[in-house]
């Protein structure tokens, strides 16, 4: 193979060679991302936008073009990688310097108007936006954030939150996993000891939904509030 086409790219790259130009290319971009960490990835800061956009072009580029320069490219990557990671590390210690902070659009249950117009938001945006939330009347809202990262977060008032089992002095069952007793017709034996529980016990229940035969069941478990469910290798509970 010849490496210096291979790296610096030409009109008589193989097929080969254009396969693992984009293969490399990969591998580069999944190390670069990694090495921007989380928050990067999770949370698009305007520095986190221009460095996706710009590091996708560019491999889009270098795949596409077989006359590209891959190291290039690839020295390029780790360029934006390497700024992107140092201006998050500055977002950390100065945020209000560095990127943008939230903006408030409704306080009180009065929209902002200053606060729309300087964040560009028409009174359809934000509809459409609390839409999406499952809010269609403003009345309901107390407070409407824009984060910085361009999604919107509510408040509701209090007297349109919703009932808790709190409010109405119920009580909850504890969170908690289900456990599976059979699986596929084979029972699992630690997991019924687990629970303090044997074969006896698991041959009555059983009986007691019609079932004279573990073999018969593909699924039977305990769920987190206690109940018990056993679906039959036929799909009748």
């Amino acid at each position: 193979m010849d490496w210096q086409l291979f790296w610096e790219g030409g009109k008589d790259l193989s097929i080969l060679m254009l396969m693992s130009r984009a293969v490399v290319l990969y591998i580069a971009l999944i190390i670069a991302t990694r090495l921007m960490g989380y928050r990067q990835v999770g949370i698009l800061s305007g520095h986190n936008y221009l460095v996706a956009a710009g590091i996708v072009s560019l491999a889009a580029v270098r795949m596409v073009n077989p006359q590209s320069s891959l190291t290039t490219g690839l020295m390029i990557i780790f360029a934006f990688a390497g700024v992107n990671v140092f201006l998050s590390y500055l977002d950390i210690k100065w945020p209000r310097k560095i990127d943008q902070t939230a903006s408030v659009l409704m306080e009180g249950g009065q929209l902002i108007k200053s606060s729309l117009m300087d964040c560009h938001i028409t009174i359809d945006n934000l509809l459409g936006q609390l839409r999406l939330k499952g809010i269609h009347s403003l009345s309901e809202l107390d407070s409407v954030i824009l984060e910085p990262y361009g999604k919107i977060s509510i408040s509701k008032k209090p007297s349109s939150m919703p009932v808790t089992k709190k409010d109405m002095q119920i009580t909850s069952m504890p969170a908690g996993l289900s456990t599976i007793l059979i699986y596929d017709g084979v029972i699992q034996e630690e997991n019924i000891r687990k629970l303090g529980f044997d074969r006896q016990w698991l041959s009555t229940k059983l009986l007691e939904n019609r079932i004279n035969d573990h073999h018969k069941v593909f699924l039977a478990m305990i769920e987190a509030n206690g109940t018990l469910y056993i679906s039959n290798k036929e799909g009748i509970a």
